[in-house]
């Protein structure tokens, strides 16, 4: 029997994957598939722990600039060797593929790595609860004090962004490997409230007020942002490799 305990501090890393169906007539199809045969064939023996799949709360309109993907699929790793549990996941997508068993509407957009970080390198266990997520990637624009930022991160600000009561958690996770230029960080927003829309409101009001205070770190910076509602039929709950 799995006790609830057993997984906290479970999640040692992530794998963020961005996907999106081609032709959107098919996207019913693909979403089952999604949840039929990818999620268990990635979470097998050795690969994620639990995948909880997302889409975004607004969609790209047809035919408009957009960001490219519509779904973030997130792997939690258990691994101690984060890259090479993230490794193993592509490598069984790439199986798959070879297997003729991927869904020909299926894209992936891009996948990023990332690995627990900070005083707050936990996250809860995804549950039916999870409302969604909040997906930001941060970042020190000044290199020679990210130390001093990344302080501020853990003592100030994510303390200060659970405070405005939108949000259950907050996770905060390192790229691997890092990267020259732009983000080596992510913070990942668990909504608590019954929209993700309702937290974005009370997480820009508390943002304000942070700045208003003179709270904000002079060099923090943010670089991608999306707004996420769980999706498919494992919902906030995820897919589990026990189940696979």
């Amino acid at each position: 029997m799995r006790h609830e305990e057993d997984d906290i501090g479970r999640t040692t890393g992530l794998l963020v994957v961005y996907a999106k169906c081609i032709r959107a007539p098919e996207e019913p199809e693909w979403d089952a598939w999604e949840d039929d045969v990818h999620l268990p064939a990635l979470c097998s023996a050795g690969g994620p722990w639990v995948a909880t799949r997302f889409e975004l709360t607004a969609r790209p309109q047809l035919g408009m600039p957009g960001i490219g993907f519509t779904h973030v699929t997130i792997y939690e790793l258990d691994g101690t060797d984060v890259a090479a549990q993230a490794a193993r996941t592509l490598d069984a997508d790439g199986a798959l593929r070879a297997a003729g068993r991927v869904h020909p509407a299926h894209a992936t957009v891009g996948a990023d790595v990332f690995a627990a970080h900070g005083r707050f390198g936990e996250k809860p266990e995804p549950s039916p609860a999870l409302r969604g997520h909040i997906l930001t990637n941060v970042f020190c624009n000044d290199p020679a004090r990210e130390d001093e930022w990344d302080a501020w991160c853990d003592e100030q600000h994510v303390p200060d962004m659970l405070s405005c009561g939108a949000f259950g958690a907050m996770s905060r996770w390192q790229r691997t490997p890092r990267v020259r230029v732009g983000s080596n960080f992510l913070t990942l927003y668990d909504v608590s409230t019954d929209t993700v829309d309702e937290a974005v409101e009370r997480s820009a009001a508390a943002l304000a007020e942070i700045a208003a205070a003179g709270r904000k770190h002079e060099t923090h910076a943010s670089g991608l942002t999306v707004t996420l509602r769980p999706t498919g039929r494992h919902g906030g709950e995820g897919f589990r490799r026990d189940e696979s």
